[in-house]
């Protein structure tokens, strides 16, 4: 008998605080429809709508099939009003951010390093987990939720290859693949590129072509002197 497929994981939202009360006010204005799905929200980037309604669901705004709680529907109502929003907020936050609230932990005397944490315990990872954190301080602030004032948003952390430092060394510019490339060379005059082609002087000419040859030499010589003094 074949293995049923777990459950796909469900994390705290990681969309900004400000998307997600637009899109309450949006809702409020536009009505609530049947059922949220990504084609509710277009007009933003496909990973913002999709951070979008993976909050409602979170946040048990919705179904598992986007049909709209009766929460959703109360915070649709109170979208504009901030004193009543933030008392759903609270609510909501108090409910679906478990791992947060004694004895799991003590908000009122947590470190950012603690929440950090406890967020990616939840299966948060990388840099979505500084999204995350945002988004739930922001809507603790405004919820009048008690939180510590050593918890900040974590830093987000580097994906790529970090910067070398200049210490005298390899300190050529790169190229766009990284690879090094010599320091650029400052233009040369055109007397120079004259120069550069001159023919050598060669013993075995006549006497006629070797005085043709130096008084050419000297003279274009003499006028690469004089373009130096300028």
């Amino acid at each position: 008998m074949a293995s049923q497929p777990e459950p796909k994981l469900v994390t705290p939202p990681y969309v900004t605080y400000k998307t997600f009360i637009n899109s309450l006010l949006k809702l409020q204005d536009r009505g609530l429809p049947a059922r949220i799905d990504q084609s509710v929200f277009s007009g933003q980037s496909n990973s913002a709508i999709a951070a979008l309604v993976a909050a409602y669901k979170y946040l048990g705004l919705v179904d598992e099939n986007g049909k709209p709680s009766e929460t959703l529907k109360k915070l649709v109502a109170a979208a504009a009003n901030e004193a009543d929003r933030s008392a759903l907020m609270r609510e909501l936050l108090e409910s679906r951010y478990p791992f947060l609230q004694t004895p799991h932990l003590d908000l009122g005397a947590a470190t950012t390093q603690q929440v950090e944490s406890a967020f990616r315990d939840q299966g948060i990872k990388g840099s979505t987990i500084t999204k995350a954190v945002s988004f739930f301080l922001s809507a603790a602030n405004e919820a009048g939720l008690t939180v510590s004032g050593h918890v900040k948003t974590p830093t987000a952390k580097r994906s790529g290859p970090a910067r070398s430092k200049r210490n005298g060394k390899n300190t050529a510019p790169q190229d766009n693949q990284g690879s090094m490339r010599p320091p650029q060379q400052p233009a040369k005059t055109a007397a120079e590129l004259l120069l550069s082609k001159f023919p050598d002087f060669d013993p075995a000419w006549d006497d006629d072509i070797k005085k043709k040859w130096f008084e050419s030499f000297s003279s274009l010589r003499g006028h690469m002197l004089g373009e130096e003094s300028k």
